[in-house]
């Protein structure tokens, strides 16, 4: 007998739901959290900021997840921020606007912390029975008959699934040898929360242009959560004294006052896997596939991989969770939605961030058929709604 139903090395937001799902269908369930991991994003702590400087925009389909999954109503609703408007604009006066009214919903996304939504799920964890946790370097991954042995400097456990959901350099994928297609954009994400002086009553701000790509998204109260793709050269001369006057010379449609926050900086990358699935692995997550955050969707596509697999589970493998049945369809139907928004976002980032003629024409003829034809606007709005 298998130590474990089900193995999950790593311990983020997509690891600890992936366990919690899964424990819940009365599978036995182990969570290896790997040592010396660290954040992509580091920031220096701000006393003076109420909130992160590392947040979500959470689309309605994965709401509905955390709600079912109870998440939702463990997080604190005080620091949540509804986004019912998005503006988005080239940097020769293109505009495109995305409303909740006219797609015909309350809102379009909300805005939540990452540290909000890791209490809510690490407390739903702690109340599952059925999960063990433990920490653990990992050695090698043997996979062949009905198991998978992972070797660990804790000693060697045993599974029916393996899950590796340890992020974009995942050692879990290394071990099986899954091959990895990868860019380097060569730009930067920066992040930081800013005071305004203006109300942005719930709607959301995005520039494309020549700085890249900088959106506004609101945080409750008169603050708001930038984020700003931009070249590594250029972020290379910004730090925490220079941002908001950068800001405020290419891109402030809501007057900033104040940075309210350390600075945050990750690298943006493409990273693209030969497979989210072989026999008895699966990838979820940052180790499935890493596209640039320009949707703000790499949290709800990591969060709609665990919704995939646990329904997958839950028909085909009852008795298995890592049968071939499992595995199989979970490959399939993650496939479609992982290479449309790396697509998606690919085009975004090239066609925003280079000089040539074409592109920029490229750019401002979408933006004027999108707000022209109906059924285009509402394709945007179906991608933002999930």
């Amino acid at each position: 007998m298998s130590d474990f139903d089900v193995l999950i090395v790593g311990t983020g937001i997509v690891g600890h739901a992936s366990a919690f799902t899964l424990s819940r269908l009365g599978l036995r369930v182990g969570v290896v959290g790997q040592s010396g991991a660290k954040a992509n994003v580091q920031h220096t702590a701000n006393r003076r900021s109420p909130f992160g400087n590392r947040v979500f925009a959470i689309r309605p389909s994965i709401k509905k997840f955390l709600t079912e999954s109870l998440v939702w109503e463990g997080l604190s609703k005080e620091r949540i921020q509804s986004i019912t408007r998005m503006n988005v604009e080239g940097d020769a006066g293109e505009r495109l606007t995305l409303d909740a009214h006219e797609a015909g919903v309350l809102e379009l996304a909300w805005i939540v912390e990452s540290e909000n939504l890791k209490k809510s799920i690490t407390k739903q964890l702690t109340n599952e029975p059925m999960v063990t946790q433990f920490n653990a370097d990992i050695t090698d991954v043997q996979r062949g008959g009905d198991e998978v042995r992972l070797a660990t400097s804790q000693g060697l456990f045993t599974c029916k699934l393996l899950i590796g959901a340890d992020g974009s350099k995942s050692m879990v994928r290394r071990c099986c040898d899954i091959k990895i297609q990868s860019r380097d954009y060569k730009y930067t994400g920066l992040v930081a929360n800013f005071s305004i002086a203006h109300a942005h009553r719930g709607a959301a701000y995005q520039q494309m242009g020549s700085s890249g790509v900088i959106g506004y998204l609101p945080l409750p109260g008169n603050l708001v959560s930038v984020v700003w793709s931009t070249s590594d050269d250029l972020s290379g001369k910004i730090n925490e004294e220079t941002i908001l006057s950068e800001l405020k010379n290419r891109y402030d449609p809501l007057n900033i006052v104040s940075m309210e926050s350390g600075l945050g900086r990750f690298p943006l990358k493409r990273g693209t896997p030969s497979s989210a699935a072989i026999d008895r692995v699966i990838l979820v997550g940052d180790a499935a596939h890493q596209f640039l955050p320009l949707a703000g969707q790499g949290l709800n596509v990591g969060l709609a991989d665990v919704e995939t697999l646990a329904s997958v589970v839950k028909e085909y493998g009852d008795v298995d969770p890592g049968c071939l049945s499992v595995t199989n369809r979970y490959r399939r139907a993650r496939r479609e939605e992982i290479e449309s928004f790396t697509r998606f976002t690919e085009l975004i980032h090239d066609t925003s961030s280079s000089d040539k003629a074409v592109y920029r024409t490229f750019q401002r003829f979408g933006f004027g058929a999108v707000n022209q034809i109906g059924i285009l606007k509402r394709f945007f709005i179906d991608k933002a709604l999930g």
